[in-house]
């Protein structure tokens, strides 16, 4: 979206990707930073917003909780990601 702003990123869509790290995280586990800039790249966006993708990345990547926007807390990404198959991992009545 934003090759439309002169390929700078708006806040709504800094707030829709805080939220897609946080309610899709499976499909950001095991992406790698440095793809994720060289492809930034090749569609033009500007070094800061690169660097700001970085940042959040990496921040979600460690754990660390992003908050975006009240009206974008529930947005995520298509296309819809399931989550990898949980096998082997021994759950309580607590994880139900």
């Amino acid at each position: 979206m934003a090759s439309g702003y002169g390929n700078q990123l708006k806040w709504n869509e800094v707030a829709k990707f805080k939220a897609d790290l946080m309610n899709v995280p499976h499909r950001w586990r095991g992406v790698s930073v440095q793809s994720v800039s060289v492809r930034c790249r090749e569609l033009g966006m500007r070094p800061e917003d690169i660097h700001q993708i970085q940042e959040l990345i990496t921040k979600a990547q460690a754990g660390r909780r992003l908050i975006p926007q009240k009206s974008y807390r529930g947005f995520k990404f298509k296309p819809e990601v399931k989550p990898p198959a949980e096998t082997g991992i021994l759950r309580t009545s607590r994880s139900w």
